[in-house]
């Protein structure tokens, strides 16, 4: 017989009190929201010369981890410096980005929202790699 008891996950997000450190940073949002746009618009990456399609998704995931894993870090020194490879790997990502729509991949429209949050990332980046 199928089990029929509800389910005891949900799909509402995890509050404040259960949520690993980088998800309460809005860095990682946005770095999330940059990974899921580069997987949505995956196809037309291919065939970019200098490896820039494959390029603009390991940049923009490895700022997402990046940001996660300088959350978890303990000294500011150290967590400084994670960020601030983040934010080398997010402008990598921007690079990339622009050769997309240079060689036709996209149209600067097209890119405008993921350009968008290259920067919106870099910014908060930036002010999270200082060392306070």
């Amino acid at each position: 017989m199928p089990n029929t008891k509800p389910s005891t996950t949900s799909n509402t997000p995890p509050t404040a009190d259960t949520r690993f450190p980088h998800e309460r940073l809005d860095a990682y949002g946005v770095a999330e929201q940059l990974v899921a746009w580069v997987a949505r618009y995956r196809h037309k990456l291919h065939g970019l010369p200098g490896e820039a399609g494959p390029q603009l998704e390991r940049a923009s995931v490895r700022a997402l981890l990046n940001i996660a894993e300088a959350a978890g870090r303990q000294g500011p020194r150290d967590r400084a410096r994670v960020f601030a490879l983040a934010r080398g790997e997010t402008c990598e990502a921007a690079a990339a980005l622009k050769v997309a729509v240079l060689y036709g991949a996209f149209s600067a429209a097209e890119a405008q929202p993921a350009r968008a949050l290259l920067v919106r990332q870099g910014q908060m980046l930036s002010r999270l790699s200082r060392i306070v």
